[in-house]
């Protein structure tokens, strides 16, 4: 078990800004980008507005032109309750964190469940199911979206960039007291803010755009191996449409263990 989160980590207060134009999301998994993808902070425009119909979703900016991250799929999985319904899943561990060992090397990952409860029972309840890991009997996830100084994106997509069936969508806790700085963990979403299933992305850099609201829940942080997360955020990357900053060698997910 991990030390409880640090004081500066948990009581930050999250930066409130007024946004004009596009809503933020997430962009990057099926989309109609066009242009090169442009960097948190970067002034550049050339990413294109998002759909927000939760299916082929792209690329937006906040007014700033920070792009933003967005799930790819928010559809359910047969069995479960009906969509929309943003009660979080139900885990028997009560661990602080988890271990992921990825193809590349192994992230400590330290929660904030008091700060993000319905967030961590929700990826608790990935994680001991075995869907990131492919322990639930389909194939392991993969980190399928690379974008060098902004974020890695995973969670949800298989080895052929196919979509695993999830859980029902969960409500948006973002404004927690948590800010989306480097090296923490956030869901990503469609246009609607209560829309994240099973992906994650961790920011590689102090991502202030993403603090906006409705803003991305910031619900975790990596106490080790960041190195392994910056290792993920170099390797080479090719467009596989609708995909962009797809890794050429698979990324995956190997194992999801809770501490």
């Amino acid at each position: 078990m991990l030390a409880p989160m640090s004081m500066a980590f948990a009581l930050r207060a999250p930066l409130f800004v007024s946004v004009i134009g596009t809503a933020l999301l997430l962009g990057g998994c099926p989309g109609d980008d066009s242009g090169e993808t442009t960097a948190a902070g970067s002034s550049s425009t050339a990413s294109t507005p998002a759909t927000s119909d939760g299916g082929s979703t792209g690329e937006a900016e906040d007014s700033s032109g920070t792009p933003q991250p967005t799930t790819d799929d928010p559809t359910t999985s047969a069995g479960s309750s009906e969509e929309g319904d943003t009660t979080a899943a139900t885990t028997e561990g009560d661990g602080n964190s988890v271990i992921m060992e990825t193809s590349l090397g192994t992230l400590v990952i330290e929660l904030a469940p008091e700060e993000a409860p319905v967030t961590v029972a929700n990826f608790l309840a990935y994680v001991d199911a075995g869907f990131y890991d492919g322990t639930d009997g389909m194939e392991p996830t993969i980190f399928h979206r690379i974008v060098p100084g902004f974020v890695i994106q995973g969670g949800g997509l298989t080895e052929t960039l196919a979509n695993k069936p999830t859980m029902p969508p969960i409500v948006n806790e973002f404004g927690n007291g948590l800010l989306n700085d480097r090296g923490t963990l956030s869901m990503a979403r469609t246009m609607d803010p209560d829309s994240a299933t099973s992906q994650f992305f961790i920011n590689l850099v102090d991502n202030d755009g993403l603090d906006v609201p409705p803003g991305y829940a910031v619900f975790g942080r990596v106490t080790e191996g960041l190195d392994i997360v910056d290792a993920i955020a170099a390797v080479e990357t090719t467009d596989m449409p609708p995909y962009q900053g797809v890794p050429v060698v698979p990324v995956i997910i190997l194992s999801a263990t809770v501490q």
